[in-house]
């Protein structure tokens, strides 16, 4: 864990899905997340205190993959309560891109459930949504065989790459 990670706030996203093939779930986030400057963010702890901004050319989207089939659903249940909340405790490597974490498990043959959480210094929970909204939309376009759109998502920051800004700065 970064020295930055324990100061700042994750936001935290839990659905249920149903039916999902893991792989083109993966490439749909990685097709998302290549067109949004700030999953490509990492942040560091200048001299004065402020956070900094360093902007990758490119990272990888890295979803972890668990099958709990072969579990009880209130054992699946508390499971999962007790993996949130360590992730939250946790707290994010923020000084390496991406600074979020997704994971999706296999609940049963057709029932998944996806937890995707992120830093707020980098994205607000508006921006998050629109992170998931395009992720759904890409997809469904690589189930048809087709290529994704590449969007601008959550382009909206508080500062210039290497200039400094107050934590919560993003536009809310």
């Amino acid at each position: 864990m970064s020295a930055i990670s324990e100061e700042l706030r994750t936001e935290q996203f839990v659905m249920s899905l149903r039916g999902i093939v893991p792989y083109v779930y993966e490439q749909a986030w990685q097709s998302v997340l290549d067109g949004t400057p700030l999953s490509r963010t990492a942040l560091h702890r200048g001299p004065d205190g402020l956070l900094r901004r360093t902007l990758r050319p490119e990272v990888r989207f890295r979803l972890q993959i668990v099958d709990w089939r072969a579990t009880r659903a209130e054992v699946q249940d508390a499971r999962l309560a007790e993996r949130l909340a360590g992730e939250s405790a946790a707290g994010l490597p923020l000084d390496r891109a991406p600074s979020m974490c997704a994971t999706l498990i296999r609940r049963s043959d057709r029932d998944w459930t996806f937890a995707w959480r992120y830093a707020r210094e980098l994205m607000d929970r508006r921006a998050g949504l629109r992170v998931l909204e395009e992720a759904t939309e890409a997809y469904a376009v690589l189930l048809r065989g087709g290529n994704p759109p590449r969007h601008a998502t959550a382009t909206a920051t508080a500062a210039a790459p290497g200039r400094a800004w107050a934590p919560g700065s993003v536009a809310r």
